[in-house]
């Protein structure tokens, strides 16, 4: 059972920053082909190991270790040319003004991971936000998501059976 929540949290964190690896899918199948260990439980591990992942991306944005040139040059150019450059722009300014403001923005895109919730940990960072800020609106946001994804399979399993059919 453990070893099965390890190997979630640690496929989390790979694809935190690698992604080639799907979390979303590996879980669907973790949760649809293992037996002893609970969906929830399985959603909580995965959401623990990407937040664990994506704090580099924080600590990044907040200057804690170099980012490389050519990467830097990238994620400014891919920032100030997208559609979200206002909003990241906005974002960063709210922040600074009210840091409450700026985690529960993280807390709740973190959801749906829209904008980009690797982009956000790096404005976060960037923003100043306090890490154990960062942390907690991260796994608050990461774990709702991640529960939805391992839920599916249960749900689609209890729905017909509620329905009647």
């Amino acid at each position: 059972m453990i070893g099965w929540l390890l190997a979630t949290a640690g496929t989390a964190a790979l694809g935190s920053f690698f992604p080639l690896v799907n979390i979303e899918l590996y879980l669907l199948g973790v949760v649809s082909t293992v037996d002893g260990v609970s969906w929830w439980a399985f959603g909580l591990a995965a959401a623990v190991g990407q937040v664990a992942g994506k704090t580099l991306f924080y600590f990044a944005g907040r200057g804690g270790f170099a980012l490389g040139e050519r990467l830097l040059k990238r994620l400014e150019a891919k920032r100030k040319g997208s559609r979200w450059a206002g909003w990241f722009e906005k974002f960063h300014q709210r922040t600074v003004e009210r840091p409450w403001w700026g985690l529960g923005v993280l807390a709740l895109t973190a959801i749906p991971g829209i904008p980009p919730y690797s982009l956000m940990c790096l404005l976060s960072g960037a923003a100043g936000l306090p890490l154990l800020g960062f942390l907690a609106a991260s796994l608050l946001g990461r774990s709702a998501h991640f529960l939805i994804v391992a839920g599916a399979p249960e749900l689609l399993h209890w729905l017909p059976a509620a329905l009647g059919s």
